[in-house]
C-alpha cells in the first residue's frame, strides 16, 4: 500500500517524487539504473533547461503553447536551476542559452535527483505489466508482484531511444485506463531524402537557411542552421520542425537568404556590367562552401566557362532556383532508435493543464514525454519533464490530491 506510485524513474518521475510532500511514494523502474535517458542526454553533458525568460519557452512546443503555459510559469527554468544548485549541481549557460551542469556531467544531474527523493522507495529492474482502477485508487501489477495506491503517476516517457527503455508502455497503460492516445511518430530527428543529393558534402553545415515545407499546395517556412548528412538533412532547422514533416513532403531550401526576384535582378545587373566574364565569376561571389556549390552547379548541368552575357532567361532562372528554391523530397524521418523525442502521446485534451491529472480518472497523472507534448532542442523537453512533474507533485501533496478545475 502506497499513497503514490510513479511508473518510470526518469527525469519527470524523479523530479515529481522529489517534490511530493507527506506521502508514501514508490517509484517503479524497469531499467537497472534510474535516469538512463538523462544520463545519455546532451552527449552525456545534459542540457537540462534553457536560459532567458520563461514566456519565450511557450513557442517551443509546437501547437501546445496554451497547454504548457501554466506549468512552465508555476515552475520555470530559474526554479529548476535553483533546485539543482541546492543539491550541489550549479549550472552554466552557454552563449546559445543552453544550460548545463557546470561539471558537464549528466550523472551529477541524476545523482541530485536521486538525492532529493528523500524517503522514496524504489523498485529497479521491475517492469509494470498492468495498471487497473480499483476502488478509490489503482493497482499496479509488475513482473514481481502487485501494489496499490491512491495516486498513480505515469512517467514512462515516449518511444524514442528504445535501447534506454522507452518502449511506449505508457500509451498501452493509458489506453487500458480509457485515456485517448494520439498517433505517435519520431520527433527532433533528421530526414532521409529520396535522392542522395548531399552524400558528398555530409558534415557541411550552414547558418540561417530558409526552409519551406510544401504539401498539398500549401507552404510553411522556417529558418535556422542546416546540416547535410549521409542520409539527407539534419540541423536545428530540420530537427526542431520535424514534428510537422511527413514522408512525401517537399522541402524547398533557400541557401542565400535572399528573395529569388532580388537575386535574379542582381544577376542581371552583373551581366550588364560584366557580361564578358564567365559564369564562375558570379558563382565565386556566392558566399557558400565550395563543396556545396559543386553540388548545386554540377558541370554537366552548367558550363561555368560560359560568358554571363550568353546566359538565356531560362538558364538564369535555373541558377537562381538552385540557390533559393532547391527542392528535395522526404522519404522518411529517422526512426525512434535515433529520434530525441516522440511526437504524439496521451491526448492533452483529457489532462488538467495545471495539475497534470486526468480529467476522467481521479488520481491518475501523466507527466513528461508520455503526453502529446514535445519541445525544440535546447533543454525544452527536460524543462517540460520537470515543470509537469512539479505540477503533479504539488497537487498530490495537497490533502486528498484535490483536482482543480480545468481553465
Amino acid at each position: 500500500m502506497y499513497d503514490v506510485i510513479i511508473i518510470g524513474g526518469g527525469a519527470s518521475g524523479l523530479y515529481c517524487a522529489a517534490h511530493i510532500k507527506n506521502k508514501k511514494v514508490l517509484v517503479i523502474e524497469k531499467n537497472k539504473r534510474l535516469g538512463m535517458k538523462v544520463l545519455a542526454s546532451g552527449s552525456g553533458q545534459c542540457n537540462f533547461t534553457h536560459g532567458g525568460y520563461i514566456r519565450a519557452f511557450r513557442d517551443k512546443y509546437g501547437d501546445k503553447k496554451a497547454f504548457v503555459k501554466a506549468a512552465l510559469t508555476a515552475h520555470d527554468n530559474k526554479s529548476v536551476m535553483r533546485f539543482f544548485d541546492d543539491f550541489g549541481v550549479p549550472s552554466i549557460e552557454r552563449a546559445d542559452g543552453k544550460v548545463f551542469p557546470s561539471s558537464l556531467k549528466a550523472s551529477d544531474v541524476v545523482d541530485a535527483l536521486i538525492k532529493a527523493c528523500k524517503g522514496v522507495s524504489f523498485r529497479l529492474e521491475e517492469a509494470a505489466l498492468q495498471l487497473d482502477k480499483e476502488g478509490a485508487g489503482y493497482r499496479v501489477v509488475t513482473d514481481r508482484g502487485s501494489y496499490y495506491s491512491e495516486h498513480l503517476v505515469i512517467a514512462t516517457g515516449g518511444k524514442s531511444y528504445r535501447t534506454l527503455g522507452t518502449t511506449g508502455d505508457g500509451y498501452v497503460f493509458a489506453s487500458h485506463l480509457g485515456e485517448r492516445v494520439t498517433d505517435i511518430r519520431p520527433g527532433l530527428t533528421g530526414v532521409v531524402l529520396r535522392t542522395k543529393n548531399f552524400v558528398s558534402i555530409q558534415g557541411v553545415s550552414l547558418e540561417n537557411v530558409k526552409l519551406a515545407l510544401k504539401r498539398n499546395h500549401t507552404s510553411q517556412s522556417y529558418c535556422g542552421s542546416l546540416l547535410f548528412t549521409h542520409f539527407g538533412l539534419s540541423g536545428p532547422v530540420v530537427i526542431n520542425n520535424s514534428r510537422f514533416f511527413e514522408s512525401g513532403d517537399f522541402l524547398s531550401l533557400n541557401f542565400v537568404d535572399t528573395d529569388p526576384i532580388v537575386l535574379e535582378k542582381d544577376l542581371i545587373d552583373l551581366i550588364n556590367q560584366h557580361g564578358d566574364k564567365p559564369v564562375s565569376f558570379f558563382i565565386n561571389k556566392v558566399t557558400l562552401p565550395e563543396k556545396l556549390k559543386d553540388v548545386l552547379f554540377e558541370e554537366k548541368e552548367l558550363d561555368r566557362t560560359l560568358k554571363l552575357a550568353e546566359l538565356t532567361k531560362l538558364k538564369r532562372k535555373w541558377i537562381v532556383d538552385r540557390l533559393t528554391n532547391y527542392t528535395v523530397e522526404i522519404d522518411q524521418l529517422i526512426g525512434f532508435n535515433q529520434a530525441m523525442v516522440t511526437v504524439g502521446g496521451v491526448n492533452t485534451n483529457g489532462i488538467n493543464k495545471k495539475t497534470m491529472e486526468s480529467l476522467s480518472n481521479k488520481g491518475l497523472y501523466f507527466i513528461g514525454e508520455v503526453m502529446d507534448v514535445d519541445g525544440d532542442t535546447g533543454g525544452y523537453n527536460l524543462q517540460w519533464a520537470f515543470s509537469s512533474g512539479f505540477a503533479a507533485a504539488q497537487n498530490i501533496s495537497c490533502v486528498g490530491g484535490r483536482n482543480e478545475q480545468q481553465n
